[in-house]
């Protein structure tokens, strides 16, 4: 795997050769990717920030009553807290560490997959042969990342997919909010019609259940790939960190709309919440069938969106030796449309969407969230040093302690609810 395509050396300025410790200390004034990076249609900060919210904003916070269901309304509130200062603090290491590739190998940008070798080649001679290995697994994590539609949407959804560049999605990407929102504000009046004592609902539930609420909340409160193209692709890339950035204003607005639609959602319904919050509403009215076609509507608008990472995923780190030849556009729509086709055989043969939706957000926030920002900073900073009283060291360390336990249990219950399922299934056939 390649760290950079030919064109991506173009603007590389010749300097004194440092060490990697040297590198690191200077390398903000000797190189910065960010006046190096050329992008043909470069998002606004608007424009980003509106990506942002779609990358979240969709399946799962449907899903967020199920999640309060299972941890409490008192409980469920404090972890989707914590759960979004831990996952954004790490897409903030993340962002940082692939920066700091970029420095060290004096290239415009590199793809997290890329970052994680470089990492693992500078870090101990112990795990420097790992690298490409580790790229690779990080390549195939990230497509694991799906959303699950019928085969007939995944036909229709072929013109729209077929859209290559992220800056002419932000108008589908914008439509599928407003879509999402329209639908979210119609779900509100079901929820806010009849709803019962508030005392008949739990502040906490049993702990051996919060492992439930937090496969499903970590599905719903982040997607780092599509986190990571949107600021690989911005006109200003240094407004999406920082205290007020880009980031940290969506990931704000995405938890207070998670928080209070999963609140809602299980104050209303308590223990009848479905999978999806669409499934607990009346069926026989109008008014619920415009918000079922409109929810629809705005997530499928939204796939491109899911699928635009996969794709760079494979044709920036796998493909860019081809990327000008004539066979490269071809290869690429081929792709897609056998993309398309694989999510539609995932719905078809997997349709515990509950589970399927844990063991997913387990298991990529276990990885990508967590463990791929720690070992990444880990084995930067191995030949520079971790700071005062190595905190950096340990704030790694607990990352990854977290983030393997976290994907152990997660992914445990998981894949057991859906063994379960698989042979009730084969029971009622």
């Amino acid at each position: 795997m390649g760290m950079a395509s030919p064109g991506r050396q173009d603007n590389v300025q010749h300097e004194p050769q440092l060490t990697e410790a040297q590198a690191s200390k200077h390398s903000l004034y000797i190189y910065n990717p960010y006046e190096k990076r050329t992008i043909e249609v470069p998002l606004t900060n608007f424009d980003a920030f509106v990506s942002l919210l779609k990358c979240v904003i969709g399946t799962g916070i449907l899903a967020m009553p199920l999640a309060y269901r299972n941890a409490g309304i008192a409980v469920g509130t404090v972890m989707s807290i914590l759960l979004m200062i831990l996952l954004t603090y790490s897409i903030h290491l993340l962002i940082s560490g692939m920066t700091e590739c970029c420095r060290r190998r004096k290239v415009p940008q590199v793809s997290m997959p890329e970052a994680v070798q470089i990492a693992y080649e500078v870090g101990p001679n112990c795990v420097r042969c790992f690298g490409y290995v580790a790229g690779l697994f990080t390549s195939c994590i990230l497509d694991f990342n799906e959303r699950y539609y019928v085969l007939v949407a995944c036909i229709l959804l072929l013109p729209i997919f077929m859209i290559r560049r992220l800056k002419y999605l932000v108008p589908l990407n914008l439509a599928s909010n407003c879509l999402l929102y329209v639908g979210f504000a119609v779900i509100m009046y079901y929820l806010f019609r009849g709803l019962p004592d508030p005392s008949t609902r739990h502040l906490a539930k049993e702990p051996e259940n919060w492992i439930i609420f937090f496969g499903i909340a970590a599905f719903s409160l982040t997607a780092v790939g599509s986190m990571i193209v949107v600021e690989a692709n911005m006109a200003q890339p240094q407004s999406y960190l920082g205290f007020c950035g880009v980031l940290n204003l969506a990931v704000f607005f995405i938890l207070l709309s998670n928080t209070f639609f999963g609140i809602m959602g299980y104050w209303r319904y308590g223990d009848r919440v479905e999978a999806s919050i669409t499934l607990n509403i009346p069926r026989n009215e109008i008014l619920s069938q415009f918000v079922k076609i409109v929810i629809a509507l705005g997530i499928f608008l939204s796939y491109p969106l899911n699928g635009f990472v996969v794709m760079t995923v494979i044709f920036s780190d796998y493909a860019s030796g081809t990327e000008h030849s004539k066979c490269h556009h071809l290869c690429e729509y081929i792709v897609r449309i056998c993309f398309l086709g694989l999510t539609g055989l995932v719905a078809i043969g997997v349709p515990n969407l509950a589970a399927l939706t844990e063991l997913e957000g387990a298991f990529s926030l276990s990885n990508l969230n967590l463990l791929c920002p720690a070992l990444i900073d880990l084995f930067l900073n191995y030949s520079t040093g971790y700071g005062k009283f190595k905190w950096k060291l340990i704030r790694d360390i607990v990352l990854i302690v977290i983030g393997i336990i976290f994907g152990t249990v997660g992914c445990g219950v998981a894949v057991k609810q859906l063994i379960d399922d698989f042979r009730q299934t084969i029971k009622d056939i």
